[in-house]
């Protein structure tokens, strides 16, 4: 059974389901999912938990899965299973596994999996129409500006913040779609003022530099080739204590994303199909559209191996210093042409 993330608390009042799988890119409405459904199971009697982290489909021990759905806990307790498949793609083995977890799932054990956005059109697979059957499914998206406005106006109300439509505009376009900021500017406005109108000044007086640039500014003001500001955006997140992991996580999913739809427009696929199933959303699809013509395939190639470079640095395999390395990446991706040198090779 699907469910959008407003009918969710309904769905949950009717009773639990011994399989859940929530998916998509809009990381606060999966988390927030995904604490209500434990929240759910708690209040149930489910007390156990146990966690799997799926980085690599093929190499992952799906048997270990399938044992503890068969095995009861220590104290006989009702557990959650959690499954996190950052890909989306649980892969042949991995696929089968969970075909066979939902022909017969466990009494005890409710199997929460959360993934990111899965590629193609993986509601037709036979693993995903499974878990549907058995259980429920809900894919969460970013949301357009419209419906963040009518996301912030609920919290706001929720929170007990009185803001007048200059306000909540103001707050909308500061946020950019980042709803985890917009949560916490409410919660920050429901404390600075309780009981009274809060209007655009006080929503200025507010927000702070840390909470309005986010990774989304620094990549749009790479790929717009705005230098300047993109290093003002990454030094804002380094202040704010950003995770530099983070960082070279999403710079490189961008890039992975450009080059896919250059792929797939090379095997054939029209711009905007080729976009579409690369993950890249309407809003972005102009930009991306832009700085595709105006930049060589083989700047994107180079752009795609340093990534894989950030990635090694960031995990400890390979020398140099993260956050130099970041800006010097960052002054490339804003550039029209890429060095023949990075800051590593000369250092």
């Amino acid at each position: 059974m699907n469910v959008y993330p407003d009918t969710l608390p309904k769905a949950l009042a009717k009773g639990l389901a011994p399989v859940y799988m929530i998916s998509g890119d809009e990381p606060l409405q999966l988390m927030e999912a995904a604490d209500s459904i434990r929240a759910a199971a708690r209040a149930a009697g489910f007390s156990g938990t146990e966690r799997y982290q799926v980085d690599n489909a093929r190499s992952f021990d799906w048997q270990a899965l399938a044992m503890s759905g068969n095995t009861m806990s220590l104290f006989g307790d009702k557990k959650i299973v959690g499954l996190h498949i950052p890909a989306g793609k649980p892969g042949t083995e991995g696929a089968n596994a969970l075909k066979k977890w939902c022909e017969s799932p466990p009494e005890d054990t409710i199997l929460l999996i959360t993934t990111g956005r899965p590629e193609g059109r993986f509601q037709t697979s036979a693993w995903f129409k499974a878990i549907d059957k058995a259980g429920v499914t809900m894919q969460v998206w970013p949301l357009s500006t419209a419906k963040t406005r009518s996301w912030v106006e609920q919290r706001m109300a929720s929170a007990g913040v009185s803001a007048d439509a200059n306000a909540v505009d103001l707050l909308v376009e500061r946020v950019e779609g980042n709803l985890l900021a917009a949560k916490q500017e409410i919660e920050k406005l429901a404390i600075l003022y309780a009981d009274q109108s809060v209007g655009p000044q006080e929503v200025l007086m507010s927000v702070t530099d840390s909470s309005r640039y986010t990774i989304i500014d620094l990549i749009d003001a790479a790929l717009n080739s705005e230098t300047a500001r993109a290093i003002k955006v990454l030094n804002s997140l380094r202040a704010a204590g950003d995770s530099p992991v983070l960082i070279c996580w999403h710079l490189g999913s961008e890039v992975r994303k450009i080059n896919s739809v250059l792929s797939r427009i090379d095997q054939g696929e029209n711009p905007a199909q080729a976009m579409f199933k690369s993950g890249v959303w309407k809003n972005k699809q102009a930009l991306v559209g832009k700085v595709m013509r105006d930049r060589k395939r083989v700047f994107w190639l180079r752009a795609s191996a340093d990534c894989s470079y950030l990635d090694l640095l960031s995990k400890g395999m390979a020398s140099g210093e993260l956050w130099t390395e970041i800006a010097s990446f960052v002054i490339r991706l804003s550039g029209s042409r890429w060095p023949l040198t990075r800051v590593s090779d000369i250092t």
